[in-house]
């Protein structure tokens, strides 16, 4: 059975009713070389894209997708960094405990790339299923980021995605209910041609 479809079994068990409480958020930064500024990158430098989660009670579940893409960019570039990712390039990494099994302990972080290629739009799917263990409330803190880097200058978009099992994003707790993390997105980032040099006098 392929990771997928377990994923897909074993979140379907948990939930079995839907709450409407928004009682966690997911957002996105952007870090390194590449970043100028919060809303602007630099054509041609390496940057992450970071992902910033809060959690305000016990989660045994959860599946969440994100979509890459652009009116005026075609392909961006997938930084490779061969094992020490969670897929096979290396250009996703996870944090704070998302890196192992430390807090998902059925196989880890469950990843699925759907045209991850670089020729947008790209779209990326996670999920994850405690069995001995859970995922806990916690303040603000990056679960997850992307190592990328955009040729040309355009603007860069960061949405949601459409994730089974459930046809939207699901956070399943222990008295078998969901709920929907709050997205702030979609995040939209202008990209630019290198900064000039600061002129020194």
């Amino acid at each position: 059975m392929s990771k997928l479809k377990l994923l897909s079994l074993v979140v379907s068990g948990l939930i079995l009713t839907i709450g409407s409480v928004q009682s966690a958020s997911i957002s996105v930064q952007i870090s390194g070389e590449g970043a100028l500024n919060d809303s602007t990158i630099i054509a041609g430098k390496p940057f992450s894209a970071d992902f910033y989660f809060t959690n305000e009670t016990t989660r045994l579940g959860f599946t969440i997708g994100f979509c890459l893409k652009s009116d005026d960019i075609k392909e961006i570039v997938h930084i490779a960094d061969s094992g020490n990712g969670l897929n096979e390039t290396g250009d996703i990494k996870a944090y704070n405990g998302w890196e192992d099994n430390s807090v998902w302990d059925m196989q880890g972080i469950f990843v699925v790339e759907r045209s991850w290629d670089g020729k947008l739009a790209d779209t990326i799917g996670f999920g994850g299923v405690s069995i001995k263990k859970s995922y806990e409330a916690h303040e603000k803190q990056k679960q997850l980021s992307l190592d990328l880097m955009i040729p040309t200058v355009g603007t860069f978009v960061i949405d949601s995605s459409y994730w089974p099992p459930s046809g939207r994003w699901i956070y399943a707790g222990p008295n078998q209910t969901a709920h929907y993390p709050e997205w702030g997105g979609p995040y939209k980032f202008k990209v630019v041609k290198e900064a000039p040099a600061t002129i020194k006098e």
